[in-house]
């Protein structure tokens, strides 16, 4: 589709366990540790949602610079050659990521034109995103990156099919939000309703009289001060910790300011 501009090395990082092991592993902590290590070893984030133009600012990103970031979703990495950057080093403990982010670049590259880069990745359920896979992207992917994607399932099927259904409801990112929508709907409220809203105003009446209650009810409170319920988010035990002491002790307090 087109040419990106600057180098762009992928690194994986050190084991999962490794980075976030701190505790016996017979110990309460230890054992939430290996949990976490355990779901963090495949996909995590089919996507993320920080603002490049912010970091690309911050940074005052041109041509020649060079960039160390984790790879994550890839979407920031793509954002960040539009700057032109000399070099890119991607960095994740998390292989998955580091597939991903091949895949997505050799899409960009590959990909016939801008609407079937945006169908396979934005829409992302279309049914034959996969034979756009083994047509334009396959054969330029290094061989780690194509077993992974082509790697099969217990039905038969290879990673790669997961974009003619919803690539966006797999991770555990994805599996975490529509749990979040599940548990909304089970306390009577439909987090889509705020995308009726028509202005900031709106936005905030339904935020304060539907979402924000919730966030009270005492299963919910009892549910997130478990670590583990933020594992969904990439969250380790550690940084949970961290984060319980931005509020007033309570994770259900954090998690509705944060949404707000």
């Amino acid at each position: 589709m087109s040419d990106v501009s600057g180098e762009l090395v992928f690194r994986r990082g050190k084991e999962v366990g490794k980075a976030v092991y701190q505790n016996r592993a017979l110990s309460k902590d230890g054992i939430s540790e290996r949990l976490f290590a355990f779901l963090f070893s495949g996909l995590v984030y089919p996507q993320i949602w920080e603002d490049p133009d912010v970091d690309m600012d911050a940074m005052q990103l041109g041509a020649g610079h060079r960039v160390v970031t984790i790879a994550s979703g890839g979407c920031n990495i793509l954002a960040y050659l539009t700057r032109s950057p000399a070099r890119i080093d991607a960095v994740d403990l998390n292989a998955a990521h580091i597939a991903l982010n091949r895949m997505k670049l050799e899409a960009v590259r590959h990909l016939p034109s801008q609407g079937d880069l945006f169908r396979f990745f934005g829409a992302a359920d279309t049914s034959h995103n996969s034979e756009a896979y083994n047509r334009f992207i396959a054969p330029h992917l290094d061989p780690v990156s194509r077993h992974y994607w082509e790697r099969r399932n217990w039905r038969g099927r290879r990673r790669i099919a997961v974009f003619d259904r919803n690539f966006y409801q797999t991770g555990l990112l994805g599996l975490f939000i529509a749990m979040g929508h599940r548990v909304a709907k089970l306390f009577g409220v439909d987090p889509a309703g705020i995308m009726k809203a028509e202005n900031i105003g709106e936005q905030r009446r339904f935020f304060n009289e539907e979402l924000a209650p919730v966030f009270d009810k005492k299963l919910l409170r009892w549910a997130t001060s478990r670590k583990a319920s933020l594992f969904g988010l990439g969250i380790p035990p550690a940084q949970y910790d961290s984060l319980i002491t931005s509020g007033d002790g309570s994770m259900a307090s954090v998690l509705k300011a944060r949404l707000e």
